[in-house]
């Protein structure tokens, strides 16, 4: 049975004061509390109290949550972004307004990636250029596997450098299907105009002799070699250019979350919305790249 004024279940060790006229049982320190029975409005009625029946996994769900409540009461936890200790049961930084993701929730993004979690694990809280971890991996979606240990080893190294075969191989292309469209552009810009050159140059060279075949030949050389660099550029540096990209859209998606109040479902979803890849784009202009590279081959062009 319950307790007619908090309606917490009794147990063997509890003090019980019975009503004399409904009959309704009380914790006696809830009694002392309110005084009189928890009923009295309805003794003008001839109310009788009745017990509930109450099942044992109510009851153990009744003293999970309270016990959940407690602990979540007395626990701290530390905000990524000032570094001081929170009640865990806030949803923001009493000091700065960060919001707190709850470390104890369990990212997941299928049964493979949790059959990850396991086999890799990492501490979510770790500080990332001012960012949880987790809310981090929740960013960058299903590939985190591969950025999230280079992201924290950069930042235990200090080092910029931390190699990506793909982004070497696709630089531009790379830039742009992990949404940072700016560099990824002006990198297929260039290697593009360098195509569209060398294929002119190639157009031309029968016509050309002397001093401005030399010009020609140096100018196609050098343009290749700047192709050839923004490969190493892309491939040593794009991890180091992609985590700044990623810690820069959280604090910015944090920071709105906090001014609208948001919960944790709608911040998750923001940073699964704005993250990850898009692959649209990608093809849309790998697709352009082909055709552009084709046309100059036939010599459409010239």
């Amino acid at each position: 049975m319950a307790c007619a004024a908090c309606g917490m279940p009794f147990d063997d060790k509890s003090d019980i004061v019975v009503c004399p006229e409904c009959g309704a049982p009380h914790h006696r320190e809830c009694w002392k509390e309110i005084g009189h029975c928890a009923c009295e409005e309805k003794h003008s009625d001839g109310y009788e109290w009745q017990p509930e029946k109450i099942y044992i996994g109510d009851i153990d769900s009744e003293q999970e949550k309270k016990s959940s409540f407690h602990q979540e009461q007395t626990e701290k936890t530390v905000c990524p972004n000032c570094g001081k200790e929170t009640n865990k049961s806030e949803k923001y930084c009493e000091y700065c307004g960060y919001y707190l993701y709850e470390a104890e929730d369990p990212f997941s993004f299928g049964e493979m990636n949790r059959d990850m979690e396991e086999l890799f694990p990492f501490d979510q809280a770790e500080n990332i250029q001012g960012v949880p971890a987790g809310d981090v991996k929740r960013f960058v979606g299903n590939m985190w596997i591969y950025y999230i240990p280079r992201f924290i080893r950069m930042v235990h190294s200090k080092s910029p450098v931390s190699f990506n075969f793909t982004a070497f191989l696709t630089h531009g292309l790379w830039f742009i299907s992990r949404k940072m469209y700016l560099p990824g552009i002006l990198m297929m810009i260039a290697v593009t105009g360098t195509s569209f050159y060398q294929a002119y140059f190639a157009s031309i060279m029968p016509s050309l002799s002397g001093g401005r075949l030399a010009l020609g030949s140096m100018l196609s050389l050098l343009l290749s070699g700047i192709e050839f660099i923004l490969m190493i550029f892309s491939g040593l540096f794009g991890n180091r250019i992609y985590m700044g990209y990623c810690t820069k859209k959280i604090k910015k998606i944090n920071a709105q979350a906090t001014a609208r109040n948001a919960d944790a479902d709608q911040f998750n979803h923001a940073l699964e919305s704005r993250g990850g890849v898009s692959m649209l784009p990608v093809f849309s202009i790998g697709l352009c790249y082909l055709a552009i590279v084709y046309i100059l081959e036939r010599g459409l062009f010239f």
